[in-house]
């Protein structure tokens, strides 16, 4: 990978230019993928995600919208205290962080910081995992087995090890391949501390709680036998 930074007065782009050359605003718009018939769908439940076919490869396009109560403020502008602090370039360089680890996340590809005054939007443009699916899309079905489950939990391990908390580990944020590899994506607002191991009790909390909604049957017994599965491989 070979990242760089190309900066103009209000806005400013990283990337890797082994992938692109340096990309402009319009190409972080999925109407501008659209017009070129290169937008190949939407990510499920995200709203501001989408899948594009581009000259580069297939990737993800994804803009950063706010939720919560700050969502009612605004819903893609947040505070601008400078390009380097910015959340795209932030996961920008925390993906190539754990690229460079060979820790099992899409590949950065771009990510723009649009800025005006005190605010700033932005987006991500992260390589497409091909041929994946969502946990939460297979809960309880017989691609979650114990050997998954025991493998979802030795992923998530890796990164705590790693010195590296996910903001946001829900079911929807670890994909599984067609081999049952297990992947995390999504690391707006992730933190890295290399060399220091992440206490992941609240991460783990976070992911019991989403898998619990979505769980096929709540009275189903096989979402503790998964949950002390996903356990077994954590503490492997």
């Amino acid at each position: 990978m070979n990242h760089q930074i190309h900066n103009e007065e209000s806005w400013a782009v990283t990337y890797d230019a082994d992938l692109l050359e340096a990309p402009e605003p319009k190409q972080f718009s999925a109407d501008f993928w659209r017009s070129r018939q290169a937008l190949n769908g939407e990510a499920a439940g995200r709203g501001s995600a989408w899948f594009i076919q581009a000259p580069f490869g297939p990737v993800v396009l994804r803009r950063y919208l706010r939720g919560g109560w700050a969502a009612y403020l605004s819903r893609e502008h947040y505070f601008f205290a400078g390009v380097s602090t910015s959340r795209p370039f932030r996961e920008y360089h925390l993906l190539a962080a754990m690229h460079a680890l060979q820790l099992p996340v899409p590949r950065p590809v771009a990510a723009l910081c649009q800025h005006r005054g005190m605010f700033s939007t932005g987006a991500i443009i992260t390589e497409r995992l091909m041929d994946t699916e969502p946990l939460a899309d297979v809960l309880g079905g017989e691609h979650t087995d114990k050997d998954v489950w025991k493998a979802v939990g030795a992923c998530i391990r890796r990164f705590h090890d790693a010195g590296i908390w996910h903001a946001d580990l829900n079911a929807r944020n670890i994909l599984l391949d067609a081999d049952s590899r297990v992947f995390l994506i999504d690391f707006d607002r992730a933190r890295f501390n290399p060399g220091e191991g992440v206490n992941g009790k609240g991460n783990l909390k976070r992911l019991k709680r989403s898998l619990a909604k979505l769980w096929p049957g709540a009275e189903d017994k096989s979402i503790k036998d998964a949950w002390e599965n996903l356990m077994a491989g954590y503490d492997e």
